[in-house]
């Protein structure tokens, strides 16, 4: 199902919003409270990282296409993924707050946590990706939540990081 317009609206403020925090660290002024940034963070994680990484003119690209999708316009795949991936993020941290240091998950434990993740982040989570995130590979779940999505749009996992990241696909290219 493709994005609604509220939601592509909400993506497009995310970049509106990284675009002001940064171009006011250009400036100069002084860093904005934490509230602003733990809020961007829990709405969408990785959005931090984005306003490290990314580069200024990729960050108005973004908002100026998620404004045209907003309003009608043309979506495209990237689209899609970012808010799957910022949901699934959600719900995976939330996941990985709950199980504390727990390496082995009971069935109905599993059960509960997937439904509450589901619940908060407004995606489906099932047990397996909760056990998943229990031991996650080289303990990291990110590499878990680019799986998942690469399953859910028929996508290899590394072209939607790379959609989503592309300072990311820079720093793996060899010298």
């Amino acid at each position: 199902m493709p994005p609604s317009p509220k939601d592509l609206a909400r993506l497009a403020y995310k970049y509106e919003t990284l675009a002001e925090l940064r171009r006011a660290r250009a400036a100069g002024a002084s860093i904005p409270p934490k509230a602003i940034f733990k809020a961007l963070a829990d709405e969408f994680p990785g959005a931090l990282n984005e306003l490290d990484m990314l580069p200024l003119e990729i960050i108005d690209e973004r908002a100026a296409a998620l404004g045209r999708a907003a309003r009608g316009g043309g979506g495209e795949p990237w689209m899609e993924w970012l808010l799957a991936y910022h949901a699934l993020m959600r719900a995976a941290l939330r996941v990985k707050l709950r199980l504390a240091r727990a390496r082995v998950v009971s069935d109905a434990r599993a059960q509960s946590l997937a439904a509450d993740a589901s619940a908060i982040a407004g995606t489906p989570v099932d047990a397996e990706l909760v056990r998943a995130i229990a031991r996650p590979p080289a303990g990291r779940i990110t590499p878990l939540v680019y799986a998942r999505l690469g399953r859910t749009f028929g996508v290899a996992p590394n072209e939607i990081a790379d959609a989503l990241f592309p300072r990311r696909r820079a720093l793996r290219r060899p010298p």
